[in-house]
């Protein structure tokens, strides 16, 4: 085997082609990094890098919302007195005799209840209600034994008497009359919670 030689030309130019101090900023970039101490062509700086300023979103403050003062419902009225249920029937005799009374609430000021039925029954039977003031009078009647229960409303608890004959809804009251009437047969009554 036989070596040839061939000859290698090579040319180089000096000739500038771009009119600047550099290339572009990657290659100006890599000159001033392999050289640091020289400013043989080096490329101008290159700007700095300016960061945009952080922007804070805007502090939003939301008004504060009261609601509305609402003023408490009024109290509710208080129940209706019930409807009696209470069939008024007078005496059927014609005495002279009375029994009178009052059906009242069992605590101070005792204040008299109305429309509260009344039964007496004995030598004559009759029923009655209360007045405005809580007072009742069965009238025309002749001597004779005779019962007076009051009827507790629903929602009331008797008070007076606490003992005594035994009626319907309670306590009440049972006397001989003779020539003489029958005063003071009260009731008292409490509402019940």
């Amino acid at each position: 085997m036989a070596l040839v030689a061939t000859p290698f030309v090579a040319g180089v130019s000096q000739v500038r082609t771009n009119p600047g101090l550099g290339h572009d900023v990657v290659h100006c970039a890599m000159r001033a990094s392999l050289h640091p101490g020289t400013d043989v062509n080096k490329c101008d700086p290159p700007p700095p890098v300016v960061q945009p300023p952080v922007v804070q979103p805007p502090v939003v403050q939301l008004p504060v919302v009261q609601p509305p003062v609402v003023a408490p419902p009024p109290p509710p009225p208080p129940p209706p007195a019930p409807t009696p249920t209470c069939s008024v029937t007078a005496p059927s005799t014609s005495g002279a005799l009375t029994i009178d009374g009052r059906v009242q609430l069992g605590a101070d000021p005792w204040p008299g209840l109305a429309n509260w039925c009344i039964e007496l029954t004995g030598t004559v039977t009759a029923t009655m209600l209360t007045d405005g003031s809580g007072n009742y009078t069965f009238t025309g009647l002749p001597d004779g034994t005779y019962t007076v229960c009051e009827v507790v409303q629903s929602g009331w608890q008797q008070t007076f008497p606490g003992s005594g004959d035994t009626c319907p809804t309670g306590y009440g009251w049972t006397f001989t009359l003779v020539g003489y009437s029958g005063s003071f047969v009260n009731f008292k009554n409490v509402a019940t919670p």
